[in-house]
């Protein structure tokens, strides 16, 4: 069982926006857990992996025949549902609005995505996953925490759901002693045999200025890839697209930085970019404004609407 009583348990305060690839800047402390704590019911929770609707769906003022077929690069809208294997619903999208994702970008569970591929409008899919294959993995004892009890909020009890960094599923109290607290850490649906069906609402295709362009220098072993929620430590260099101005460097302070995949802690562009890159890999991101700094840009360094190419090299997942 996991020791946490070196964590500091607290929520994460934004701060002044840098130049370096950080969107929320997180403080994180020994045992490398950055905790959002908050006791919320289940229902309010979403799970990891699965995207939720961020933004109305933009359209090209450029006329294309409208995608009928579901492959990677387009953006797609689709309901759906996880059953288990009595058939009870656990989880839909049905009466809230679709979820909204790019296909091929890492940004919805691989699961979804497998059953999306190939869909035509309006059709829908059913796919069934024992406990041999679960989707959203095996439940695993390392992810069994323990948790000083002055480290939880004020009158936390068992059953209690806690809510950890942004983005991630809930953790479970599942025992409280005299000093110490266990937390269950495995995703509720860990080691479940589960039903899932998914209907195809919409296709479009994804306009230049959102896409981020992945271009490898030198190859990584091409087959350890970073998951949303990873610990990555990586070295960069960041440009100006429009005049090759260096804005930023690790190399040049000889530091890597260390960040979580996946969660919000960089730009939109880094998240979707590092997710395509192997163990190992050095490449070069394009990032287009919308999916860096935007209209506000970052200092003096980086002006509004700036498009960005980072030089970057994946140094170790945890």
């Amino acid at each position: 069982m996991n020791d946490l009583s070196s964590v500091s348990w607290h929520q994460d305060e934004p701060t002044m926006v840098s130049r370096r690839p950080l969107r929320l800047v997180a403080a994180l402390t020994a045992g490398a857990w950055l905790l959002r704590i908050g006791v919320v019911p289940c229902s309010d929770v979403g799970f990891a992996g699965i995207a939720t609707p961020r933004v109305p769906l933009r359209r090209s003022t450029v006329m294309h025949a409208a995608p009928e077929t579901a492959i990677a690069g387009l953006r797609a809208q689709i309901h759906y549902s996880f059953a288990a294997e009595d058939g009870a619903v656990l989880t839909s999208t049905e009466g809230r609005d679709p979820v909204d994702f790019v296909l091929g970008e890492t940004e919805i569970l691989p699961a979804i995505e497998e059953a999306v591929i190939g869909l035509a409008l309006g059709e829908s899919r059913d796919m069934k996953y024992g406990d041999d294959k679960p989707i959203f993995g095996p439940r695993m004892e390392d992810r069994m925490l323990k948790v000083p009890i002055d480290r939880l909020p004020e009158g936390t009890k068992i059953g209690d759901q806690l809510m950890m960094s942004e983005g991630m599923p809930p953790v479970m109290v599942v025992e409280m002693g005299e000093q110490d607290a266990t937390i269950d850490a495995n995703h509720p649906l860990a080691g479940k045999a589960l039903s899932l069906t998914v209907k195809l609402v919409s296709l479009e295709e994804v306009p230049e200025s959102e896409r981020v362009v992945v271009e490898t220098v030198t190859p990584g072993d091409g087959k350890t890839f970073p998951s949303r929620g990873d610990k990555l430590t990586m070295h960069y260099t960041g440009t100006l697209a429009s005049n090759d101005a260096q804005f930023d460097s690790s190399r040049d302070r000889g530091q890597p930085f260390t960040f979580q995949i996946g969660v919000g802690q960089v730009i939109p562009g880094w998240d979707k970019g590092v997710m395509k890159m192997s163990l190992g890999e050095r490449a070069v991101l394009k990032i287009p404004s919308a999916l860096g700094y935007g209209a506000q840009g970052a200092g003096s360094d980086i002006p509004p609407n700036a498009d960005l190419v980072f030089d970057v090299e994946l140094l170790a997942i945890d």
